[in-house]
């Protein structure tokens, strides 16, 4: 499986804050005028190699949270992947996170108090970002990783827990340790 953001944070049709520094100034809320086919056929060219050349079998879609990215979009392009891979498995953000899009559903950093109807995994960091921050010591403690794996496998779930690597591409520390410690429990 791969992640796959409908979002890329460098293709010439964002358009981005350059007032906003660091990370934020990619925080891209608009496309750029006239440039939206362009970057879909794009976006359909790379997930056209990823499932025919790598055969790629699940494939987990983020970035839909930008304005320009509607619900139609989603259905457009589930529609596409799934007519090169009738048996692909595609989560819910390849639309808009709602129950019909995709296959299954994809709650952030919580875990509902119910579960849900449909097949879902929770999504959660191990500290409090999504992406490596050196700064970021808010590591959660291997019992809390616990109590949630319990939780969410009770009802029905499956447990995706986040690690950001370090720009060279190593795993901090801190994610290895809280990762064996969960595999030992």
């Amino acid at each position: 499986g791969v992640y796959y953001s409908q979002l890329d944070w460098h293709h010439p049709a964002q358009e981005n804050d350059p007032a906003k520094e660091g990370r934020q100034a990619y925080r891209f809320n608009r496309m750029r005028d006239g440039m939206k086919a362009r970057y879909v056929a794009d976006m359909k060219a790379q997930l056209r190699e990823l499932i025919q050349d790598y055969g790629v079998e699940v494939i987990f879609f983020d970035g839909e949270w930008v304005p320009w990215w509607t619900q139609e979009d989603g259905r457009d392009l589930l529609c596409y992947v799934r007519s090169l891979n009738p048996k692909l498995i595609v989560n819910n953000r390849v639309g808009k996170r709602k129950k019909e899009d995709g296959d299954y559903g994809t709650p952030e950093q919580e875990i509902p108090s119910a579960g849900l109807d449909y097949d879902w995994e929770s999504c959660m960091t191990l500290n409090g970002t999504w992406g490596y921050k050196s700064y970021d010591d808010n590591w959660k403690p291997t019992k809390t990783l616990v109590h949630n794996l319990i939780d969410i496998a009770s009802k029905g779930g499956n447990y995706l827990l986040n690690i950001g690597p370090k720009p060279d591409g190593t795993i901090p520390q801190e994610s290895i340790d809280r990762l064996k410690e969960v595999g030992k429990w």
